[in-house]
């Protein structure tokens, strides 16, 4: 008994501590628009501590400001043309499950046009991503290219993307706020590796860049079985719905094993898709990608967030861009907070 109490009054302690340090970051943070290492680690153990809630709590005082735009009519873009009624359809779903297949694919072309981009741009490659190379898919010498964000943003097929208006107003729903867009990210993984990959994130695990965020992927390739499909577990973002003994790892990998022992296979959610395929999902759910058997993937992700507190992302230049794509940075500033236009 005495033990367990010296354990309760210690976590209670630790709560404290995170939360005080959680409380100057932040104040630091509105002043200087920076996150210090000691604030962001705070946010992290208070996820892991309150299960989640401390995060849902700090988001509804954060977006209180920020009232999001009321649309009243069909929105077209990228995904054609939506109307309310199918925005509140998968913004309930990702609400109950963290996740949302849209079933429509963007464009064959510019999926194609954006793959060839991927096939002719160099990449960084693991454990370092100290050198940029061509990916050559018949002979790969790291299990994942990552694409640089400054190169992704200053390409035209991706701004179009960027400021699809079905896409921010996916984002808009769910953050219950307008969104700020944080970043891009686009890789291929491959079978350079036979086993399962921490650098191409294909053990089990949640992220926490931001309090709260949304991230809208698109398959650039097919995606089978065979090739590492994303897979996830579905409404593992609740509060409350982690095991308190996985949590108590912290931000760490987890191995299939261990997953296995808490959840249904029917919660196992695995992705296939076309080339073009969208999908959304709040990754605080367990998720990961699957290892290949076969082939490799190419996957564009966006993130869109409620607040900037979390992890120090620079800002991008954007030097090669669309007039269209400058006016609409220009016509949604806090949208558009990490651009910077060189001329």
């Amino acid at each position: 008994m005495r033990t367990l109490l010296y354990n309760l009054k210690e976590k209670y302690k630790n709560k404290l501590k995170n939360s005080k340090v959680f409380n100057e970051g932040y104040q630091e943070f509105l002043k200087t628009g920076k996150t210090s290492q000691e604030a962001y680690n705070s946010l992290i153990n208070l996820y892991c501590s309150t299960n989640g809630k401390f995060n849902e709590k700090i988001h509804k005082k954060i977006i209180s400001n920020n009232l999001p735009k009321k649309i009243n009519q069909p929105i077209k873009g990228i995904l054609g043309e939506l109307k309310n009624e199918e925005f509140d359809y998968y913004n309930h779903e990702l609400n109950k499950f963290g996740y949302v297949n849209f079933n429509k694919k963007i464009s064959q072309e510019l999926a194609n046009s954006i793959y060839n981009y991927a096939l002719n741009t160099e990449a960084l490659t693991a454990p370092l991503y100290d050198k940029k190379i061509i990916y050559n898919p018949t002979n790969p010498i790291s299990e994942i290219y990552r694409f640089t964000q400054k190169d992704l943003v200053n390409n035209i097929d991706i701004q179009q993307l960027i400021m699809d208006p079905v896409l921010i107003n996916i984002a808009r729903n769910y953050l219950q706020c307008e969104p700020i867009f944080d970043f891009p990210a686009m890789w291929w993984t491959n079978t350079f590796l036979k086993e399962a990959s921490a650098e191409a994130a294909q053990l089990y695990h949640f992220d926490m860049d931001r309090i709260k965020w949304l991230k809208i992927f698109v398959y650039l390739n097919d995606v089978t079985n065979e090739n590492g499909p994303h897979q996830l577990i579905k409404g593992s973002h609740l509060p409350g719905a982690k095991p308190k003994e996985l949590l108590n790892r912290g931000y760490a990998r987890i191995p299939d094993k261990d997953i296995n022992k808490y959840y249904k296979p029917e919660d196992v959610v695995v992705v296939l898709g076309q080339a073009g395929s969208v999908f959304a999902e709040d990754t605080k759910c367990w998720h990961k990608g699957t290892p290949l058997k076969s082939g490799h993937r190419l996957v564009l992700e966006f993130e869109y967030t409620s607040s900037l507190f979390g992890a120090n992302y620079p800002k991008f230049e954007i030097e090669n861009f669309s007039e269209e794509f400058k006016q609409f940075c220009t016509q949604n500033p806090v949208y558009a907070t990490h651009f910077i236009f060189k001329n």
